[in-house]
């Protein structure tokens, strides 16, 4: 099966995180990157765990324009895998584990108008 579209060859974490938040939000689920952030890192990092800059992903015009780059939640576990982050893909898959939910590809296109 071909894709029409090319996948971004390579995105950062910080765009990583924000697709997935985007992906989060549109499903309507009860936890958000922050709280997956949290999970994966507070107890490893102890005092010096901060999420506070996930807050300013929002303000970051590389990050805004990742999303009209089509991605998929393949995508997005790859780049948190190839940047060390696959204690937060852990968190994600037990949280989705705990609500009975599945976990499937979906792929999104130009969703530069979200915030």
């Amino acid at each position: 099966m071909t894709q029409e579209h090319e996948y971004h060859s390579e995105f950062t974490t910080d765009q990583a995180l924000y697709q997935l938040g985007f992906y989060l939000k549109a499903l309507d689920l009860p936890f958000s990157v922050k709280d997956l952030y949290r999970k994966a890192y507070k107890e490893r990092l102890g005092p010096h765990y901060s999420d506070e800059w996930l807050d300013d992903l929002e303000h970051d015009p590389d990050v805004l324009d990742s999303m009209s780059d089509p991605f998929t939640t393949q995508t997005i576990i790859e780049t948190l895998l190839r940047n060390g982050h696959e204690s937060i893909i852990r968190a994600l898959l037990r949280e989705t584990r705990n609500l009975g939910i599945g976990f499937t590809q979906a792929y999104i296109e130009g969703t530069n108008k979200w915030r």
